[in-house]
């Protein structure tokens, strides 16, 4: 078999996208889509962020989004509607494809990436500091030690949480979200980002989102459940330091 060329690479990934520039794929996130930035975080650092994004740098993207894979993000599905954004909108192209083999089936990128997003005026934060992406495997959150300080053990795979040593009972959505939290500690999810993320942008309102953080937090116990803050007007975080400190 002849090898392609990388453009010719690129035109055939291209062939079977349907690609948005920076506004119709704004207006598809707000609808319910999955904007997800892939740059490194140097890049991220230099450039900026999309606020409310998800962060799955390139090297782990379809192990994240296959739901058949050994590390399939909460929201993981064949039907999800995902928006990939690099620097420039060329391994965008190239990673929306892998997705789409994968079958991701609409799966798409941004024309022009986030320089074409940034140009357009949209919303931007600017360089220097940059939030966690997430990795091909979490971590195992908050297995006792000198880090947390925190009873509270969550198995991905198992889809079971154990905390101060007995097993919680969560709901499907109870347990998304606390898997969700508990991967990137300490940062701030908005509502809107966690209705995106786990309710796939179509069931109900921020009080939704209100109901599932007062169960959880009561199910996790008066201790524990203190690590799952409030942030006033924005939304909620992780934070262990806060449960240990109290």
């Amino acid at each position: 078999m002849s090898p392609l060329s990388v453009v010719d690479l690129l035109a055939t990934a291209r062939a079977g996208l349907l690609r948005l520039d920076p506004h119709r794929a704004q207006r598809a996130w707000q609808a319910g889509a999955v904007l997800v930035d892939i740059r490194p975080a140097a890049q991220r650092a230099d450039e900026g962020e999309v606020p409310g994004a998800m962060l799955v740098e390139r090297n782990v993207l379809e192990w994240r989004f296959d739901p058949a894979s050994d590390a399939p993000l909460p929201l993981a599905s064949y039907d999800l509607h995902v928006i990939v954004l690099c620097s420039e909108g060329y391994t965008s192209s190239l990673a929306a494809a892998a997705l789409q083999q994968v079958g991701v089936r609409r799966a798409t990128d941004v024309i022009g990436g986030f320089q074409a997003w940034r140009a357009a005026g949209l919303p931007i934060t600017a360089g220097g500091g940059t939030r966690p992406a997430l990795a091909l495997v979490p971590e195992p959150a908050g297995a006792p030690d000198d880090r947390d300080g925190l009873d509270l053990a969550v198995d991905t795979d198992q889809r079971r949480a154990v905390v101060e040593g007995r097993e919680m009972d969560l709901t499907r959505l109870e347990f998304d979200l606390l898997a969700h939290l508990v991967a990137a500690p300490d940062r701030v999810h908005t509502r809107s980002a966690l209705l995106t993320t786990l309710w796939d942008g179509r069931h109900g309102g921020s009080r939704t989102v209100d109901v599932h953080v007062h169960r959880l937090r009561s199910k996790l116990g008066d201790r524990t459940g203190r690590a799952l803050q409030t942030v006033r007007g924005v939304g909620y975080r992780w934070s262990p330091r806060a449960a240990r400190s109290a």
